[in-house]
């Protein structure tokens, strides 16, 4: 049948039912059909208002009571929407109209829009009892997990969609995208190119390619699909951003760049594109380069963290040590909680001599990191409050002497050497311990311990948020 014979058939019933409405306004039958030949074309208000009249003039009506919380989900009706499918479970128990699984499956959607990631799950697995094998109850289940974090488990959830409706582009699709989230290069190539295969090419199932492809660090296949996917849309952020991480990682920065600042050109509020010309120039050692794009981003977003911490660990490496602090203290008051960010502060306060304003820096934390705490204590060794310096020592040595490890190269580059020759006898074992850093030398009873600061919870959402940053 075609869209024009629909359209009519719709109008027909449309007129049939408000001449029945005119005739006897408690035809109930007539007020459901009216409102559902509205909602189908579209009119959403009026599905409302004739669906509504129809409960309520017949009140056990399963399917009145379905069709109204599907027109009240349509307008954000979400409380409504769920009472109307509440009572869809209420009348029919016994499961007679087939509607209780769907009634679920809807619940379960409309919580999951509301956030309610738990409720969601509930009333998803309840709907999958009576509908196993549904599509849409397995792709809505798949988005509560993706929400929760639980990536695995979505990827569980559409590859068996994908299985069950071997021709559909979009479930191949979504099993593609999942797998990059997962790290299953291989196994989004393979749904990708499936998605091609089905006749449906775009320019999102090319940039999920060039990701895998670029991942596995198979250069010119990410370039080949990256740049197809900038032909579909030219003026998608992320498209010629990660085209040019791709020609970077080639080795061809210049393309990459060039990328980079066509992107800038699109795109003049967004900072990433001139951020990653600055770091691709650092890593090849143009700093001067390097810095002129970061200024250029910082025109656009004056507190975007993640150049303060390039241009830190970047200066840092080039000992250019006073720019390297002038970042870091503008990192630090940027994201005051980020230890990292702190601990680098300090540990250049410290080679430039500058221990009060190091220790000022651990006085403000709000968590005194182990790391935080060795530095502190080397700066009370050069201060001269050695029982102090040494105590502290000591028992980071006992409890943490992994941070031995991390702070080699400060304590090598920066510690006055004779105050560790000429440490107490009640302190030789710790005092060994530091002057072993000199000569690579680390005795045996250094335990391994999880007091890393990309440990701490706190720290690991920053973290990764930054590192998404990074990498875009």
């Amino acid at each position: 049948m075609s869209d024009d014979k629909n359209v009519l058939d719709l109008d027909k019933i449309i007129e049939l039912c408000e001449k029945a409405i005119q005739e006897n306004p408690d035809n109930a039958t007539a007020q459901h059909d009216l409102g559902v030949a509205l909602f189908q074309k579209q009119d959403v208000d009026g599905a409302l208002e004739h669906l509504a009249k129809a409960a309520e003039l017949a009140p056990k009506s399963v399917l009145t009571h379905y069709v109204l919380g599907v027109a009240q989900a349509e307008k954000m009706q979400f409380d409504e929407a769920i009472a109307s499918w509440k009572r869809v479970l209420e009348l029919d128990k016994p499961n007679k109209h087939k509607l209780n699984g769907m009634a679920h499956y809807f619940i379960g959607k409309v919580y999951g829009l509301k956030g309610m990631w738990d409720a969601a799950r509930m009333e998803l697995r309840r709907a999958k009892k009576l509908l196993p094998g549904q599509p849409l109850i397995m792709n809505a289940s798949a988005e509560v997990h993706l929400a929760k974090g639980e990536l695995e488990e979505a990827k569980s959830e559409w590859l068996a969609v994908a299985t069950l409706a071997p021709e559909d582009p979009r479930a191949a699709f979504n099993v593609c995208a999942i797998a990059i989230d997962t790290g299953d290069y291989q196994l989004a190539i393979e749904y990708g190119k499936k998605v091609l295969s089905m006749g449906q090419d775009s320019g999102g199932v090319r940039f999920n390619l060039g990701v895998a492809y670029l991942r596995m660090a198979d250069y010119d296949a990410a370039i080949s699909e990256l740049q197809k996917a900038v032909e579909f849309e030219p003026e998608e952020l992320n498209n010629r951003l990660t085209l040019g991480e791709a020609y970077v990682q080639k080795g061809l920065v210049e393309a990459g760049v060039k990328q980079w600042e066509q992107a800038a050109d699109l795109h003049p509020e967004a900072a990433q594109p001139y951020y990653n010309a600055g770091l691709a120039y650092a890593r090849n050692g143009l700093l001067d380069r390097a810095s002129e794009y970061w200024e250029k981003t910082l025109e656009r977003q004056p507190n975007y963290l993640p150049v303060y911490i390039a241009q830190g660990s970047s200066y840092a490496q080039a000992e250019r040590w006073a720019e390297s602090l002038q970042a870091w203290r503008k990192a630090l008051q940027l994201e005051p909680e980020a230890e990292l960010v702190r601990i680098n502060a300090m540990s250049i306060h410290f080679r430039l001599g500058q221990y009060s304003e190091a220790l000022a820096l651990f006085a403000e934390a709000e968590e005194q990191q182990p790391d935080l705490q060795f530095v502190a204590a080397l700066c009370q060794l050069q201060m001269g409050e050695t029982e102090q310096a040494w105590a502290r020592l000591s028992d980071l040595h006992k409890e943490h002497a992994d941070v031995f490890r991390r702070q080699a190269a400060l304590v090598r580059d920066a510690v006055d050497r004779s105050l560790l020759i000429a440490a107490s006898p009640v302190y030789e074992q710790v005092a060994q311990a530091l002057l072993d850093l000199y000569t690579g030398e680390l005795s045996d009873d250094c335990p391994e311990t999880d007091d890393h600061p990309m440990n701490n919870p706190k720290n690991k959402g920053w973290w990764a948020s930054l590192l998404n940053t990074l990498r875009k």
